[in-house]
């Protein structure tokens, strides 16, 4: 078994959450406004600041349907990274669209 270490965690659970907000094409604030989160606090989960409750990780994965068990998995570097990269795409895109709308 794995040890599991707190901030690499946090840091997992984090981008996980920022993948998929991406994915749904929803903001902070949106998503915030489905969880009943505030945006703040979106934003300090998946910048890894915070700790988000049981309640919040459990409305996170019936939101996006996934298992829970996903969040709390060890991921390797690859993984992390490949992660990383499809944000970092995500955003992009995100930030394209926004600028159309304007």
């Amino acid at each position: 078994m794995n040890k599991l270490e707190l901030e690499k965690l946090k840091y997992q659970i984090g981008k996980l959450l920022q993948l998929y907000r991406l994915r749904k094409g929803l903001s902070q604030l949106q998503l915030g406004n489905e969880l009943n989160l505030s945006s703040n606090h979106v934003g300090r989960i998946e910048r890894a600041e915070t700790n988000p409750t049981l309640e919040n990780i459990v409305k996170i994965c019936n939101f996006f349907e996934i298992d829970i068990l996903y969040l709390f998995s060890t991921l390797n570097k690859d993984e992390i990274t490949s992660i990383e990269n499809e944000i970092n795409e995500l955003k992009e895109k995100f930030k394209n669209q926004n600028k159309r709308k304007s």
